[in-house]
This record gives C-alpha cells, sequence and structure tokens, in this order.
C-alpha cells in the first residue's frame, strides 16, 4: 500500500510539472538511488525534466497496474476519463517507450478525438529524447502521421468540392512544394503549389518530424530505426519528391563527415541516391542536374573521408556503392545510346566507345586504391582496401 500511496503522488507530482510547463522538451533520470528530503522527486527547469532514479520503478509500477486493471474492466480503475489515461500512459512511457499497450490506448483515445495528432507527435518527440532508438516509438509516429494526412487530405477534399478540383491530385503532386529542408540549399521555387501542401501546418509538421529523426540518430550512434523512419516520411510524405530529396543529400553530407562510422547515414544517402537515379531525367529537366555528376561528387566526397579518416569499414562499403553507381550510369547511357536491333558501323562504334569508357572507369578506380594514398599506411585500412579490389574484380566478372 506504501508503494501505491507514492505512486499515485509521484503520478500527481508529474501531472503538475506538465501543467506548470506544457514546453518540456527533454528529460532524464537523476542518479539518487534513495529518497534524502522529504519533497517531491521530480525537478524541472528550463523545459528541462529530472526525475530522481528511486522513483522511476514506483511510478511506473503504479501508472501500468492502474492502466492494466483499466484495461481488464477491474474495480476502482475501470471508470477512467481520457484526461486520466493520457497522463497514465504518458507516465509509463517516458519510462518504457515500447510498451505497446500504452501506445495502443494513445491511438484509441486518437481515434476518439481525445488527444490530437500534434500533441502526440510532440509527447513522442519527447520519448525519443531518453529512447531515440524505440521501435514502437518510431511505428506509433508512423500511425499518427498516417492520420494527419488523411485528415489533411479530407479537409482538403471538402474545401474544393464546390470548385470540383481533383484535390488527391494536387495532393499527391509533391514536385510543387516550395520546401527547404536546410538554410543553406537554394534549390528552385515552385510557383503554383498546391493548397494543401502550402498548408503552414502540414509543412511545420514535416520539418519538425525530420528535425525528430536527426535528433534520434544524433542521440544514438548507427540508429537503423531512426534513419528508416525518415526514409519512410520521405517516401510517405513526401512522395520522394526531388526538391526534397535533392536537399537531403545536400543537408546529411555534413552529418556523415561527423559521423564516419555509422553505416545507417550511409544507408540513407544511398537511398537517396537511388530515389535520383530514378528520376534522372526529371533532375536533368527541372534542376539541370546530372545525376552522372552528382554521383561523382559523392565519389570525391568519400574518397576524401577514407583519406582522412582510415580504417573505417563503413566508408569503404558506402564506395562500393558509389562506384557500382557510376557503373550502372554508364550501362544505362550505353542502352540509351545503343540501338539494339541495328547492326551499323555507327551504332558498332558508339557500343565499343561505351564498353571502353566502362573499362577505362573500372581501370582507373583500381588504380586509384592500388597505387595512390587511398590505402594509406594503417593495416586495418590496407586490409580494406584489398577487401574493395577483390570486391571490384568480382564485379567485373559479372
Amino acid at each position: 500500500m506504501a508503494n501505491d500511496s507514492r505512486g499515485c503522488r509521484l503520478l500527481s507530482d508529474l501531472n503538475s510539472a506538465f501543467r506548470r510547463d506544457p514546453e518540456i522538451d527533454e528529460y532524464d533520470f537523476l542518479p539518487v538511488p534513495e529518497p534524502k528530503h522529504n519533497r517531491s522527486p521530480l525537478v524541472l527547469q528550463e523545459h528541462k525534466l529530472g526525475i530522481e532514479s528511486w522513483s522511476v520503478k514506483i511510478l511506473f509500477q503504479y501508472a501500468y497496474n492502474q492502466l492494466i486493471g483499466w484495461r481488464n474492466n477491474t474495480p476502482p480503475t475501470k471508470f477512467l476519463d481520457p484526461t486520466e489515461l493520457c497522463s497514465l500512459t504518458r507516465a509509463i512511457l517516458l519510462v518504457n517507450a515500447d510498451c505497446s499497450t500504452a501506445w495502443n490506448t494513445r491511438k484509441e483515445l486518437v481515434d476518439n478525438g481525445d488527444l490530437s495528432v500534434t500533441e502526440d507527435l510532440k509527447f513522442g518527440g519527447l520519448v525519443l529524447k531518453k529512447h531515440p532508438k524505440s521501435p514502437e516509438t518510431f511505428s506509433h509516429r508512423k500511425w499518427l502521421l498516417h492520420r494527419f494526412i488523411d485528415n489533411c487530405l479530407a479537409s482538403s477534399i471538402g474545401s474544393n468540392t464546390s470548385s470540383g478540383s481533383n484535390a488527391c491530385d494536387r495532393f499527391v503532386n509533391m514536385e510543387a512544394i516550395d520546401l527547404n529542408m536546410d538554410a543553406s540549399f537554394n534549390g528552385p521555387n515552385f510557383d503554383n503549389a498546391p493548397d494543401l501542401i502550402n498548408q503552414p501546418d502540414y509543412n511545420e509538421l514535416m520539418r519538425k518530424e525530420m528535425n525528430v529523426c536527426k535528433n534520434a540518430a544524433d542521440n544514438h550512434p548507427c540508429n537503423y530505426n531512426a534513419w528508416s523512419h525518415r526514409i519512410w516520411v520521405l517516401q510517405h510524405c513526401f512522395n520522394c519528391s526531388l526538391q526534397v530529396v535533392y536537399g537531403e543529400l545536400h543537408s546529411t553530407e555534413g552529418w556523415v563527415t561527423k559521423h564516419i562510422s555509422d553505416h545507417s547515414g550511409f544507408h540513407y544517402r544511398q537511398f537517396l541516391l537511388k530515389c535520383l537515379s530514378q528520376q534522372a531525367e526529371k533532375l536533368s529537366e527541372q534542376f539541370l542536374l546530372n545525376y552522372r555528376n552528382i554521383v561523382q561528387k559523392e565519389m570525391y566526397l568519400i574518397t576524401d573521408l577514407i583519406k582522412s579518416y582510415p580504417g573505417h569499414e563503413a566508408l569503404w562499403y558506402h564506395r562500393r556503392y558509389v562506384f557500382q553507381s557510376l557503373c550502372e550510369s554508364c550501362d544505362k547511357i550505353a542502352m540509351e545510346t545503343i540501338q539494339p536491333c541495328e547492326k551499323s558501323q555507327e551504332n558498332q562504334q558508339k557500343k565499343t566507345k561505351l564498353e571502353n569508357e566502362r573499362q577505362v572507369l573500372l581501370m582507373k578506380e583500381v588504380d586509384s586504391v592500388s597505387n595512390s594514398d587511398l590505402a594509406g599506411r594503417e593495416k586495418y585500412n590496407q586490409q580494406l582496401a584489398q577487401k574493395y579490389l577483390d570486391w571490384i574484380q568480382k564485379y567485373c566478372r559479372r
């Protein structure tokens, strides 16, 4: 009973902290194993919340037991109002971010209109500050974003019914977004942006979502869940818009130069390059950019990183992808240039020229790794360079 009494008081203190400061943006557990004073174990200062460690287990057990009692329709918790459910699930998730029962309860609250999508996204961002790799939290955010997009779409359809415009078509036309994901990237502006995408709420929410992914990646190395969620946002919230994808390639360059062993960050750049490859023609028309030049720039970047920071396997594996992309770019040009049914001398000359170009590319790459300072003097980096050369030999025989 003592624990129940303290748990109720701790929950009340937590609720009071969030009422006093709704803009709490970070929290952590303070290393205080035992209560030393007869006062609240919660410390709130400058939007930061500290919870003394001795109280964490008591708070969690109380909130969890209350929630499960409500779920099982057990007195006296069978009648809990939405505000109480919000506070209980908040207490649980601040401690255990992967409690699916708590997240599912919050889904029900959102469905019933007792909790807004934006409020729950804000809370999820707070949870990720402490638990940056939580898969359940990212999964819940996907569900919330689906809800938000559906609501925006339904609202757009309703507001355009009288004019007979097709809001669905305008919604998916992401190329009309005037959205700069990074201040240093001055991409072209598009006119006549769709009404839905030009809504400030939509733009602001998606900016925040990308920042949530970035912060989670900053707070935990090789955070696959954060980068996978960022890919999901690009695919489902931006439809892999060229402007956004190209802006992301630019903005994440600085991040990977500071996290050279983080393969998840390089995998994200590989996804971006693949998106640009699939839209190479549109990239050339709208941005006046050549896909092959972009890949070549990526090769210069990875070469510089390998020279500056030898002995990192993630760099060499990313180099494989970039080099393979260069080769595939050559092959694609060959397929577009050479007429398969035509056997004229001119066509044969084009084929020979392009085959020679690909061979020169292979020879240059082998030479740059073997005879330059790319392999360096560090033994492990030399082993990585040799593995890379062995891979090139296998790749050439395909």
